[in-house]
């Protein structure tokens, strides 16, 4: 009887609002019909009002919406907590201030990503009683180990509902035993044949899938363009990080390999977690440096090497063809019986392996030789100029580069560490040459630390690698590039104030198709050149330059210049994981006898190399841009001006690749 005078009342005054509630919290993309499912099992609801802050939504009568307003927070849509209040026609006009449930701040995520400080763990006692201290502080326990089971039994319990049959493999760090407070969780989802077929699209179908589950996954991210596409979210029971691939099954066999070589000797996981946890005090590892994995590549190839070697080399393992385990082309097999392999007469400590570990590297000659595990010793950059070349060995490899199962591995890079498996893989190929030289620093300061405390059973040996950083000298100066606008071309404006259109172009390239904001900081007149000068600055925080893969979007087709390169560097944005700092100035310099335009980009602050790689994409583009956006502007009157204008951009467009723009021919001084 309640329920139906409720009802009637709600039927019979519309200004009652005990019927309606006041619902926010909800991700942009939710729609009217996504809301009035949500809360069906309150009762029928209609969607009076709703905007991307909040809706309004009128039950049938007030006894359901009090029940909707009482599981306030606990009802989701997309994985977002909904915020259920009763209405008022105040708080609807305020239009609130609430927190938006869904921005990707990604706050749980990134705070799981912070490491402990080496100056927070106890470094004292000797070296035994230290190693000790910083495993029990950064490692992963076994309790925490076993429990993170729970995110691969979640993960594949929740995909048996697109996929039955579907299995979580795990891979990376934590099932070889390097885990650390820190540690993603890495995951291969084995997908049943029947369903795998091209344009499945699992990782947008996997990630709407999980927004379902709002109380075991979090801040989920799918990259589906990404070279090895991913999903990434934040598991709430274990409070982890994870990383789900469907693309191949190669990460976890590598991880495979990984675990069984680590238990060969008791010394070689608290070694290997050791220098792991140095790379990254030192930032020397991690996304756009040199991975995890790669490291450990590193760590085991050292391990292989004479006169007492410790393990052997991977074509070792892989002598009995019953071992053979076939991963897109490569063999991923090997014997796994601990008892079989052969026995080392290596009795270093642990503190020797480590100080061999950085004086080997310290003197490796990174720019002829490649580190090769395969093999089990360092190979010449040059022998993979030419197939014939090869050392005997590498019969799978010739054979799959033959057949066109894969492309020649990218060996003239800094570094070059060649993967055992896909070995036409370089796992070191991100270290740029700054970072390089930069870890080679830190490879010399860490074997000249050894040197110096092994002879004090390396007492001060960890204090030192560890607070203590090498000097490195910056470069001087700050690069600039500069580019000048070809004159003739500027002498075709129609428009008499030529400079506002020069800038209006720039500005185009600048922060709509390349999404870099510009503040102006200066403008000044020299009266004797009587040169116009304005400056502005810009910043930088993705490999923008990096737009090859973003390019091949059939989506791009039918768009023009403009619209197409935002689209690319909005993908580049959104996909590329590598973060970056540049701030640079923007500055345009102009003269009018004869009329003449000078751009260029001048580093402020932040990574030296990658500015270059910024600054030979801004000299490769420019010129071609810019004539195509100009052409609005030029003289339609004269069809020669019109007819240089095409060729021009024809020609640059050609040689869009292949202008060597470390020449910055295009260059002129002022």
């Amino acid at each position: 009887m309640e329920a139906a005078r409720a009802s009637q009342g709600c039927a019979r005054s519309a200004s009652d609002k005990s019927c309606t509630v006041h619902v926010s919290g909800y991700p942009k993309y939710t729609q009217p019909q996504d809301l009035t499912r949500t809360f069906l099992h309150f009762g029928n609801a209609k969607v009076d009002k709703m905007n991307q802050k909040f809706a309004t939504l009128t039950f049938s009568n007030s006894l359901e919406a009090k029940s909707a307003v009482l599981d306030s927070n606990k009802v989701a849509v997309y994985g977002s907590f909904l915020t259920v209040q009763p209405y008022s026609p105040q708080q609807a006009a305020e239009a609130p201030r609430q927190q938006n449930n869904n921005k990707r701040d990604f706050s749980r995520s990134k705070q799981k990503g912070v490491i402990i400080s080496p100056r927070d763990i106890d470094l004292s006692g000797d070296f035994v009683q230290q190693i000790d201290n910083i495993l029990l502080a950064i490692r992963l326990t076994q309790e925490e180990v076993f429990k993170i089971g729970t995110l691969y039994s979640n993960l594949e319990q929740a995909l048996q509902e697109l996929w039955p049959g579907s299995t979580a493999i795990p891979f990376g760090s934590i099932p070889t035993g390097l885990g650390i407070k820190t540690s993603d969780a890495d995951c291969f989802v084995k997908v049943p044949p029947q369903y795998r077929r091209p344009n499945a699209n699992f990782v947008n179908k996997t990630a709407r899938l999980l927004r379902q589950y709002p109380r075991i996954f979090a801040e989920i991210l799918p990259i589906p363009r990404a070279n090895t596409p991913i999903v990434k979210f934040f598991h709430i029971p274990t409070a982890t990080n994870c990383d789900v691939t469907f693309k191949t099954e190669l990460g976890a066999r590598n991880s495979s390999l990984i675990h069984f070589l680590l238990r060969a000797d008791p010394r070689l996981i608290p070694m290997a977690v050791l220098i792991k946890y140095w790379a990254k005090v030192h930032e020397m590892s991690g996304s756009g440096r040199l991975t995890n994995y790669a490291l450990t590549m590193l760590i085991i190839f050292y391990l292989q090497q004479p006169p007492n070697p410790i393990l052997p080399p991977i074509r070792w393992l892989q002598q009995d063809p019953n071992d053979d385990y076939i991963v897109d082309h490569w063999n991923t097999g090997f014997m796994n019986r601990l008892e079989s392999l052969p026995p080392t007469r290596n009795r270093s400590t642990i503190s020797e392996l480590i100080g061999g570990f950085f004086e080997y590297y310290s003197v490796f000659d990174f720019e002829k030789m490649i580190v090769c595990p395969y093999l089990g010793y360092p190979i010449q950059k040059d022998l993979f100029k030419d197939l014939d070349t090869l050392p005997e060995g590498f019969e799978r490899y010739k054979e799959n580069i033959r057949n066109l199962n894969t492309a020649a591995m990218r060996f003239t890079t800094s570094w070059c560490a060649q993967d055992p498996f896909e070995q036409c893989h370089n796992i070191a190929s991100p270290v740029s040459s700054r970072l390089a030289s930069n870890i080679k620093i830190y490879l010399k300061f860490a074997a000249e630390a050894y040197q110096r405390e092994k002879s004090n059973k390396c007492e001060m040996f960890l204090k030192s690698i560890l607070l203590d950083k090498p000097k490195i000298a910056k470069e001087k100066g700050h690069p600039e590039f500069r580019s000048n606008l070809f004159p003739k071309f500027i002498s075709s404006i129609v428009d008499p104030d030529w400079k506002s259109v020069v800038r209006s172009i720039i500005f185009i390239i600048f922060e709509t198709m390349l999404k870099i904001k510009l503040g102006k900081v200066e403008e000044k007149v020299n009266p004797d050149s009587k040169k116009e000068k304005e400056k502005y600055m810009g910043t930088v925080t993705k490999p923008i330059w990096k737009r090859k893969a973003a390019s091949k979007s059939h989506g791009l087709m039918h768009l023009d210049l403009q619209q197409k390169q935002a689209k690319i560097t909005e993908e580049v944005m959104n996909f590329e994981k590598e973060q970056i700092n540049i701030q640079f100035q923007l500055i345009l310099t102009y003269s009018h006898d004869p009329k003449r335009a000078v751009v260029a980009i001048k580093l402020n602050n932040g990574d030296i190399a990658a500015f270059k790689e910024f600054g030979k994409f801004f000299i490769s583009i420019l010129q071609s841009w810019f004539m195509q956006l100009l052409t609005p502007y030029a003289k339609s009157s004269t069809n020669d001006t019109a007819s240089k204008i095409a060729e021009t951009i024809k020609f640059l467009d050609s040689n869009h690749e292949s202008n060597n723009v470390d020449r910055d021919d295009d260059t002129l001084s002022e």
